[in-house]
């Protein structure tokens, strides 16, 4: 997204101090052609952007990239090598055209661009539009108005159910959910690795840590460490795969449960450290209060509840630290974004420094005074720590422990 062009050097306009422009006026007197183009560009981009992602994500799901990996074949071809209707197809080659990932070479021939290839070679960008092109995904988005006017997720507006719940119904869902998150953490991995210590850790329980890609780093990078990977059994049926890969299977156990009613420690005695990676945003605070509860209890005394997270800007703070790298208005749309996606998609919500000290502390955890470490190359992104400290165990000290903060 670009920047807003200077206001000229001279006096502002009554558009610039929030005064409507005349109707019918002259471009010039709206901030120029150029920037009133611009505007129209962005409008475009805004009400057609559900199209946009529709047709990337029908590209992909039909296996085009595949069936143009290394060539280029006319549309008949084509649909013979992704079995689909071939007039139709030929609609929408000429749509992934117009978007850059085809390019259409002499003879009718399509080719992918690079931009089409990363569709094909990049796990993140493929996962991603898969999983947004399922109808259940989708769907739920066009909820989002219900959700605003009477809350709840979109998701339970649009299917009478909640995302959990579909996934284990709908196991090529959930298969495609699981991806789709493991291509995310692998993205988010080296950060948290190199971003922060976790020298001190002798046994990590990574909570609902999906198929093992982040803990089987950190077994990588801690030679003394161990590690036990708690998840549901959709997703833990990746995880001997990854681990194995990894070399670190024989440090790592691996647990089936419901993180909500216990979170065991396996058995290596009660943990170091528990590691709870976009798990938090899932759930509404109660939930979110029990879960670390939950994790307070594997832990040893003196131990630390991990949480790598999106922390939001406070309440009239403006955009915040950004931190991490990156241009703060494209990290501030991503953080946006995702807090809407946890609407859609969840009961949860990106959560402000404030709000995740109020949930620890109603847990018996204490968040250390100040800003919590940044993580690297991961705007917005900051490593809390949740010390299970004496002085926290009791319902009275907890409540007191809130209001404190």
């Amino acid at each position: 997204m670009s920047e807003p062009t200077h206001d000229g050097g001279g006096e502002r306009t009554r558009e610039q101090e929030g005064t409507p422009a005349r109707e019918g006026a002259p471009a010039g007197d709206r901030g120029g052609a150029d920037e009133d183009a611009a505007l129209r560009a962005a409008t475009g981009a805004l009400v057609y952007g559900f199209a946009l992602s529709r047709v990337t994500a029908a590209f992909v799901r039909l296996g085009i990239p595949d069936a143009l990996a290394g060539t280029a074949l006319p549309a008949g071809r084509l649909a013979r090598a992704t079995g689909t209707h071939e007039p139709s197809l030929r609609r929408l080659l000429r749509a992934a055209a117009a978007l850059g990932l085809l390019t259409v070479r002499p003879g009718g021939r399509y080719e992918l661009t690079l931009l089409g290839e990363l569709f094909r070679d990049d796990p993140r960008l493929r996962r991603l539009a898969e999983l947004y092109g399922e109808p259940a995904v989708w769907g739920a988005y066009g909820a989002l108005e219900d959700a605003v006017r009477e809350g709840g997720s979109a998701f339970q507006h649009a299917h009478g159910t909640g995302l959990f719940a579909a996934l284990e119904a709908d196991r090529p869902l959930a298969g495609r959910f699981t991806e789709a998150m493991g291509t995310v953490t692998a993205a988010q991995t080296a950060p948290v690795v190199s971003g922060f210590d976790f020298g001190g850790v002798g046994h990590l329980v990574d909570v609902g840590g999906g198929d093992g890609t982040l803990l089987a780093a950190l077994l990588r990078a801690y030679p003394r460490m161990r590690g036990t990977l708690l998840e549901r059994p959709a997703a833990l049926a990746a995880a001997p795969r990854v681990l194995r890969a990894a070399g670190v299977a024989d440090r790592c156990a691996l647990v089936e449960g419901d993180f909500f009613a216990a979170v065991p420690a396996g058995a290596g005695g009660p943990a170091d450290a528990c590691l709870l990676k976009n798990i938090l945003h899932n759930f509404g605070d109660d939930d979110c209060v029990r879960l670390l509860r939950a994790c307070r209890a594997a832990l040893r005394p003196g131990g630390r509840v991990l949480v790598p997270a999106p922390v939001l800007p406070e309440a009239g703070g403006g955009s915040g630290d950004g931190g991490g790298g990156g241009t703060r208005g494209e990290a501030d749309v991503a953080l946006a974004l995702s807090d809407v996606e946890m609407m859609v998609l969840t009961a949860g919500r990106e959560r402000t420094l404030g709000e995740y000290r109020a949930l620890f502390a109603r847990a018996g955890l204490a968040l250390p005074a100040g800003a919590p470490a940044v993580l690297p190359g991961l705007p917005h992104h900051h490593m809390l720590e949740g010390r299970n400290e004496d002085g926290y165990g009791t319902e009275e000290a907890r409540d007191a422990a809130a209001v404190r903060r």
